[in-house]
């Protein structure tokens, strides 16, 4: 009998702790070193770009990103076809901007934006995340490197 009461007070405790889970927030508060590479730069109202970087976390991890975007240099816009953020080979969010007002500084030789960030899903125990994290970029063009500080919630559910 005292095992049928161990095993039912365990079953209730995971029911309980899926239910935190699934409600869990995980902020981020991250500036990545990225280095960025220009795909196709032919088309000035869409040159495609993609960057890959890491971010040191207070408690020693480190967090991955990959985005590839389109920057309409004409309009001073970009927009992203991909932003995924790595929090471990399993658990990955998957993110989005659009028509983010994006400017270039010839005297610096830099371009940058910034705006919302939505979150639009994930992987392991970021499948179905959402949230609105806003993304300030700034990117050296002499160097092909620059910085993505990424700040927010990232909203678990089911």
């Amino acid at each position: 009998m005292n095992l049928l009461l161990r095993a039912a007070a365990l079953a209730a405790a995971l029911l309980v702790s899926s239910a935190a889970i699934a409600g869990e927030a995980v902020p981020i508060n991250a500036t990545f070193g990225i280095q960025w590479t220009p795909v196709d730069w032919t088309n000035p109202s869409d040159q495609i770009t993609e960057s890959l970087g890491a971010a040191g976390l207070p408690n020693g991890r480190t967090i991955g990103i990959a985005i590839r975007d389109h920057l309409d240099a004409v309009h001073g816009s970009v927009t992203s076809d991909t932003v995924v953020l790595f929090f471990s080979d399993t658990d990955w969010v998957y993110a989005e901007y659009s028509g983010i007002p994006a400017g270039y500084d010839p005297a610096t030789d830099t371009a940058s934006f910034g705006g919302p960030l939505a979150v639009v899903g994930g992987e392991g125990r970021f499948l179905n995340a959402t949230g609105t994290l806003t993304i300030r970029s700034r990117i050296l063009f002499s160097l092909p490197v620059g910085t993505f500080a990424i700040k927010g919630v990232i909203r678990m559910s089911d």
